[in-house]
């Protein structure tokens, strides 16, 4: 880890890339950080001379136009193991494009009139409104609005629909 970081403080353009994709990936799931429990970003300390200029980087490609994107996912239990989870499905659907900010508002105010449980990124800018979130058990659904970068594409697979409408039950 401590080459790899090397690295990424020699190419602070391509650290900020990289942190940018990360960021947008652990946007829309909070599970999908590079290192297990911990992501990239998470290994840089803003107060460390050496990751200034890959944080500084990362803040500059963040200033990209940002999407409102609406993210479910589906857990169902796997057909051969009823007590594992088989392979998820998931939706990621683009709402909206603009600013960062604008968007971070709007979501906020909607989610907040509706009783929606909001998360913000202060430092960011990330804004997550949780519409449902996992249970315990399986199987699971988990609903999403969330602000990211643009440049997640709508991607569904067909059969999205009507597994997510079996699975209604799972959303109360």
């Amino acid at each position: 880890m401590a080459d790899h970081l090397d690295r990424m403080r020699a190419h602070p353009e391509i650290a900020g890339r990289v942190l940018r994709l990360e960021y947008t990936s652990v946007s829309l799931n909070p599970q999908a950080k590079l290192f297990g429990r911990r992501s990239l970003l998470e290994q840089f300390d803003p107060g460390r001379t050496a990751d200034r200029a890959a944080l500084a980087a990362f803040q500059e490609e963040l200033a990209c136009p940002w999407a409102l994107y609406h993210v479910r996912r589906i857990l169902p239990v796997a057909k051969a193991d009823p007590t594992r989870r088989g392979r998820a499905l998931r939706s990621v659907e683009r709402v909206d494009v603009g600013r960062a900010a604008v968007l971070g508002r709007r979501l906020r105010s909607v989610s907040e009139r509706r009783g929606v449980p909001v998360e913000v990124d202060e430092v960011y800018g990330r804004v997550r409104a949780w519409v449902h979130r996992r249970g315990d058990g399986l199987p699971a659904v988990k609903e999403l609005m969330v602000t990211a970068p643009f440049q997640v594409r709508d991607k569904q697979v067909p059969h999205f629909e009507r597994e997510w409408a079996a699975h209604r039950q799972f959303r109360s």
